[in-house]
Order: C-alpha cells, then sequence, then structure tokens
C-alpha cells in the first residue's frame, strides 16, 4: 500500500500483509528504508526482521519463558540458535486497513488472546502520517480488550540507510546514558556507564547494544551521512520509549535503531515492562525527518 503527501511528495510504501510493515520512505528526495537480507529471503521469512513491530514483548525472552501473577508461560522459540523467543506477536502478522485519506493510513491487528503462552487479548493500531511540513510521524497504539492486566511493551525494528554511502559515512548522535553488554544469548548481562558518550562513529567502533536514554520529553536521535552532509533525525519520548537499539548488520550499509518502551528480556526483568489494565489504551508516536 502507497502513502503520497502530494505538498510535499514525500511518500511511504507499507506491506500490510506482513505487520504493517514500512518497506519504502522517501522522505525530501531520499530513500531511506533498507531490507538488508531481501535478497535471499521474504519478508515473512527474513532473519533480519526489516522493519518489525516489536510486541507485546520487544527483542527477546530468554528461552521463551515468563511468569505473570503467580502463572508460568513458555513462548514459542523463534530464535533457535540463541534459544530464545524474538519480536513478539505481530511482527509478521497480517493488517487490515482501518483508515485511509491522502497523506495518512491507520492499520489494526486484533489478538484475541488465542494463544495459551500469551493469553491477552488486544487491539493494536499502526498509523503512518506523513506531515504536510515534512517528515513522517508514527503511532502505535495498544488496548487491553481483556478482563484482566497484561504485560506489554512496544518497539520498532528499522533499517535506514542513506543512497551512495557505505557505513564508513555514517555516524550517529544521541543522549544515551549506559549501554548493555549482552550475554551468549544476547539477554542484557551488565550495565554499563558511558561516562558522556554522546557519538558513535560505525568504522571507528562495533556498535550493537542496547542503549538507556536520558529521559526526555523529546529525545533526538540523528544518523548523520557525513559524506553528502546531511541526516536523518528520529524524535521520540525518552520517558516513554526509554531505551534505544543501535545495530549495524555486518555486510550491510545500514543501521537499525529502535526506538524500546522496555529492554530485552523485560518479560523477566520487569525492566520498562508495562502492565496494561483492562480497556487501558498505550499511545506513543514517533517521528522522522531529513535536515543539514
Amino acid at each position: 500500500m502507497e502513502i503520497r503527501n502530494i505538498t510535499t511528495r514525500d511518500y511511504l510504501v507499507v506491506d500490510e500483509k506482513v505487520g504493517a510493515s514500512l518497506i519504502e520512505l522517501n522522505l525530501s528526495g531520499i530513500s531511506l528504508i533498507d531490507l538488508p537480507g531481501s535478497a535471499n529471503h521474504p519478508l515473512e521469512s527474513n532473519p533480519y526482521h526489516p522493519s518489525a513491530l516489536l510486541t507485546p514483548w520487544v527483542n527477546r525472552v530468554r528461552n521463551g519463558n515468563y511468569s505473570y501473577k503467580g502463572k508460568n508461560y513458555q513462548l514459542p522459540i523463534n530464535e533457535p540458535a540463541l534459544g530464545n523467543a524474538i519480536h513478539g506477536l505481530l511482527a509478521r502478522a497480517p493488517f487490515s486497513i482501518k483508515q485511509q485519506s491522502e497523506n495518512s493510513i491507520t492499520l489494526d491487528y486484533v489478538y484475541e488472546g488465542e494463544e495459551l503462552n500469551y493469553p491477552f487479548p488486544f487491539i493494536f493500531s499502526y498509523t503512518y502520517n506523513l506531515l504536510n511540513e515534512g517528515g513522517l510521524e508514527i503511532t502505535f497504539q495498544a488496548k487491553n480488550t481483556g478482563s484482566t492486566s497484561m504485560p506489554f511493551a512496544c518497539g520498532w525494528h528499522p533499517y535506514f540507510k542513506f543512497p551512495d554511502t557505505t557505513i564508513a559515512d555514517l555516524s550517529i548522535n544521541f543522549l544515551p546514558i549506559s549501554r548493555f553488554i549482552s550475554d551468549s544469548q544476547m539477554i542484557p548481562l551488565k550495565e554499563e556507564s558511558l561516562q558522556g558518550q554522546k557519538a558513535f562513529i560505525f568504522s571507528k567502533e562495533k556498535v550493537d547494544h542496547v542503549f538507556r536514554l536520558e529521559p526526555l520529553k523529546k529525545h533526538i536521535t540523528e544518523l548523520r551521512d557525513n559524506k553528502h552532509q546531511r541526516s536523518l533525525f528520529l524524535e521520540q519520548s525518552s520517558i516513554q520509549f526509554p531505551f534505544l537499539v543501535v545495530f549495524h548488520p555486518e555486510g550491510f550499509t545500514s543501521v537499525a535503531i529502535e526506538p524500546m518502551t522496555a529492554n530485552t528480556d523485560a518479560f523477566n526483568t520487569g525492566d520498562g515492562l508495562i502492565e496494561l489494565e483492562p480497556l487501558e489504551v498505550f499511545s506513543g508516536q514517533i517521528r522522522l525527518s531529513i535536515g543539514k
């Protein structure tokens, strides 16, 4: 499904059949979304999970096992190499178009709690809105439709690129407090202070971490194309989305920038975990824009 803003000429393409994934985004004439792994894998089985929605858990649940309100649950192990449940339930689910206009589209998925490993019904809605002032605003909304509280987290897994660049041309600037060092299952093992470091240059250090952010109503991550002197800005509330994954997949020229409401394995650690009460709604927004 393609959406265009006639005023700005920005456009996007969403695959509603595979998690309402954003598979193309052009802002200010720049094609920004990468789908690493797509040369060998269709979107629905791509191991890099490009543009995936992460909910009702983000990233991994160790061994797929968690307890909630005194009851134990076993999720399917869909990351067999590391033995984890990964990326929630809706990353590849078929969404329905709920509303559409010239500049925006809203899609939703009704989860009825049919899986015994996550028996908590909810409705999730995605809205993509191409702004008249330029840029894209994405709204993530979940409503607990069950009769009990539910454990919940939300995140997004896009990969961004700039045309005619290599990874050596890119750097990233944001405001982390710390980063997490992972164990052999890619589960956070310890938290390491960054002592004020704000900039990371991909050609000088390997970046593949969960970061805890400074709590700001308006946190801006800048992915910088130093070759062409231009930037992609990702804006989020780091009170609402206090975690960010930054990941450069080896062999590709793109960078994953993943806002998350909770930490990896939050179903077990509780770090950032939200408990939605019956009929309670979570709603959060992320904005993308291009600047110099």
